[in-house]
């Protein structure tokens, strides 16, 4: 369990003064159950703030009653850095805090700001009353609650000049703060829309993005799990990118999803999914051969190190979960003999494989 990892998430449906969506309330629940299932984001149900309206509240609401709005978000938003604030001083790591904000609704690109979600009260002359990610993310980078911040903004970022892009009214209260790792994904680029996914049934109305991104932080059949068995923030990327594309081609502005990368390392989503998409593989050895080897490939962030045992003879193999793909066998020791084909071998999709060197 990810017990430093916290998450507010918001969805909205309801746009009395505006146009209502179908599938953004929907969108939010979704990722509030990837977050919370042990298989996803591991994140326990306490540290997950879902900020949406009920059906009722959608039904009876008008302009100046209706919910969530700016200050809803923000009370969640902040009540969630105190509880982080709280665990480290309690003897949690910071090193190990993650926040999770994930925005779906009606959407603009404010001036000062590149993208902010519209909350439900807002109107044609109520345009402030949004959450815009970058004076939020700034602010998170400048008091750093939390090591890692991930934003997901599933919402249009039409162009909205006359608009100013406010901040959070929280104080920074930290003077020395620590290098926060940052992930930002848009649903689409600069200035364009973002598209719900056609359905005759609007409870199953979705988003594109929101649906790529989930998929992608599922595995998506093996698209995105590395080698390691992880889901990270560079294969999620380029999944989510490829897949919004080819779902909205047809659009009149097709939709691009956009992403801000500012971490030196790459944020690991989901891990132990060694299975998905990958075939086992077992690495064979020449008689006499030993000592550690690195194997590299295209799919691992790093080289792996295997020990060779020299007295297990050649029936002795290593057996590895691969994805399809090109990948390399190098002794670390600059004297030990030449493997056979240099010591490269490919995988692809199918069965089990076995590589005799």
């Amino acid at each position: 369990m990810n017990d430093l990892h916290y998450a507010v998430v918001v969805g909205i449906n309801r746009y009395p003064a505006i146009s209502d969506l179908r599938g953004a309330r929907g969108d939010a629940g979704r990722f509030r159950d990837w977050l919370v299932d042990p298989a996803g984001g591991n994140v326990p149900e306490g540290n997950v703030t879902l900020v949406t309206a009920t059906e009722r509240d959608e039904r009876e609401a008008d302009v100046m009653t209706v919910v969530p709005t700016r200050e809803s978000v923000n009370r969640a938003l902040y009540e969630t850095h105190r509880a982080v604030r709280k665990a480290v001083e309690e003897g949690g790591s910071w090193a190990d805090t993650r926040l999770y904000v994930f925005l779906a609704g009606h959407g603009i690109a404010p001036f000062g700001g590149d993208a902010a979600l519209l909350m439900a009260n807002a109107a044609i002359d109520l345009l402030g009353n949004h959450i815009a990610v970058r004076p939020y993310l700034s602010w998170y980078e400048s008091a750093s609650p939390f090591h890692e911040v991930v934003f997901f903004a599933d919402c249009c970022r039409t162009r909205h000049g006359g608009v100013t892009a406010f901040g959070p009214p929280f104080t920074d209260t930290t003077e020395a703060p620590d290098k926060v790792e940052c992930l930002v994904g848009y649903a689409t680029s600069l200035g364009d829309p973002a598209y719900e996914e056609r359905t005759p049934d609007p409870d199953r109305a979705r988003g594109h993005f929101t649906t790529a991104l989930l998929e992608g932080l599922r595995g998506a059949g093996g698209g995105t799990v590395t080698s390691e068995g992880t889901v990270t923030s560079d294969s999620l990327v380029d999944y989510v990118r490829r897949h919004v594309r080819d779902g909205t081609t047809r659009a009149l502005v097709p939709q691009e999803a956009r992403f801000l990368r500012e971490t030196s390392t790459p944020i690991v989503f989901a891990e132990g999914l060694q299975g998905v998409g990958c075939y086992p593989v077992t690495l064979r050895f020449p008689a006499g051969f030993g000592g550690w080897v690195e194997l590299r490939g295209r799919d691992l962030t790093e080289p792996r190190r295997l020990y060779v045992d020299p007295g297990a003879g050649s029936d002795a193999g290593h057996v590895l979960p691969l994805r399809p793909g090109l990948y390399r066998v190098v002794p670390e020791s600059v004297t030990a003999p030449d493997l056979g084909s240099g010591g490269y071998f490919e995988v692809v999709a199918g069965g089990g494989h076995g590589v005799q060197f």
